[in-house]
């Protein structure tokens, strides 16, 4: 479990030197993926071990903010153009009902109020994210719903209707969410809130990355035709729930079968081309 024994402060790149290996394999448009603020900020705050350094939960966020937007601003000098905030603990907060869990952040075992929470998660992600748009950068929010188990059993339940305030504060280019499986719940309750539809595109998940079932081309187009109801076809990106891997030593899947998902989101995407 990881606390701050001392001033958070930047002293490297967190991705310099992946987005220069990159470089080397394609001069396309490229995407950066970094922890979200709210994400980085709660898993490091113990007020036992924190406080020491920091008066209030509050104040560390600060300094995380400010080492994003300098990670932020260096990748964008480095040419990229799209970056994604990983904010995987935001449905802890509204699905684990005050039950305590240790999905990716022990910290929120200590959480008492939901609103609190998502008000403070808010103010640090709007600020991130606006700092983006200034730099006109496409950001891309993703919160996942648990992707370290092959059970679905056990794995986060619910809509993401608890969310949608906080989205819609927000804002962000891209909202990457997880709609393969029917955990997730409608598309309507997010859709519906008209700052959403109108300002952001939909990451929709149509791929489910840890099931050992191909997702045929044809079950992709579907959702993707839902979706297409609320939304016009520029804002609409279809994408897997969430990575392939999650633990280098125990992926939730296997190559073979990422490769066939694949080629169905391929086939889908050019059949949806074709006719929108």
């Amino acid at each position: 479990m990881p606390f701050v024994p001392g001033k958070y402060k930047r002293k490297e790149s967190l991705l310099k030197e992946e987005i220069l290996r990159i470089r080397q394999f394609s001069d396309k448009e490229i995407k950066a993926t970094l922890p979200g603020p709210y994400l980085m900020t709660r898993s490091m705050w113990l007020p036992a071990l924190s406080s020491k350094v920091y008066d209030s939960k509050e104040e560390l966020g600060k300094d995380v903010v400010a080492l994003l937007k300098e990670e932020i601003e260096e990748l964008r000098q480095m040419g990229v153009s799209v970056i994604q905030l990983d904010e995987p603990v935001l449905t802890e907060v509204v699905f684990s009902k005050g039950k305590t869990r240790s999905f990716m952040c022990a910290a929120l075992s200590e959480k008492k109020d939901p609103t609190e929470e998502l008000e403070f998660a808010a103010s640090l992600l709007k600020e991130v994210v606006d700092f983006m748009k200034e730099k006109e950068l496409c950001s891309v929010l993703h919160v996942c719903r648990g992707n370290w188990s092959k059970n679905e059993g056990i794995l986060l339940t619910g809509s993401y209707t608890p969310l949608v305030p906080l989205f819609a504060k927000v804002l962000p280019s891209v909202l990457a969410l997880e709609y393969s499986t029917k955990r997730a719940g409608d598309l309507s309750s997010l859709l519906e809130n008209a700052a959403i539809r109108e300002n952001c595109i939909l990451g929709l998940g149509v791929i489910n990355p840890r099931i050992d079932v191909v997702e045929s081309g044809e079950s992709i187009v579907q959702r993707a035709e839902e979706a297409l109801q609320y939304l016009p076809k520029e804002r609409l990106w279809l994408n897997p729930d969430c990575g392939f891997a999650t633990f280098a030593n125990r992926p939730v899947n296997e190559f073979p079968c990422i490769e066939a998902k694949l080629k169905e989101l391929h086939r889908a995407q050019e059949f949806l081309r074709k006719k929108y």
